[in-house]
């Protein structure tokens, strides 16, 4: 399965890949999505990862140690309500998760919510933090949003 990323967060003055996140609103196979991200962070010398789906938030660190994706490491997990808020259920929760998501690094690039899971704090403070501060998050590709 071939990643085409939701959101990726290159360095301002080159294509270098710092963060990819994948965003899935339907979870029916979780595991193959997993593989192509960490497949991606391989290929593209990228060091941290994050998959979020409606309940759940996955974070990874590429640590260099392999080509394969399997050296790609989980460094922590929490429910998607507990770093973005409620979401809600239907049709348009991808597209709404991919946002709030987008607005998340956003507020993490210009100083903003401090107050993250315990669980995820550590993930967050050594790989994500310092990938937004010093990048820029773009779209992963075209968007397609249905208009209501």
């Amino acid at each position: 399965m071939l990643l085409r990323p939701d959101i990726v967060v290159t360095r301002p003055d080159s294509p270098e890949v710092l963060l990819v996140v994948e965003v899935k609103g339907n979870v029916a196979d979780l595991k193959s999505t997993e593989i192509a991200l960490k497949s991606y962070m391989v290929h593209m010398s990228c060091p941290v990862g994050m998959l979020v789906t409606p309940e759940k938030v996955g974070f990874y660190r590429n640590r260099y140690t392999d080509y394969a994706p399997q050296t790609v490491e989980v460094i922590g997990e929490c429910p998607t309500s507990e770093l973005l808020g409620t979401l809600p259920q239907g049709a348009a929760a991808e597209s709404d998760l991919e946002r709030r998501v987008e607005e998340w690094l956003e507020s993490l690039r210009v100083g903003g919510g401090r107050t993250w899971p315990s669980a995820v704090r550590e993930a967050i403070e050594s790989s994500v933090l310092p990938a937004v501060s010093g990048g820029i998050a773009r779209a992963g590709g075209p968007r397609w949003r249905r208009a209501s």
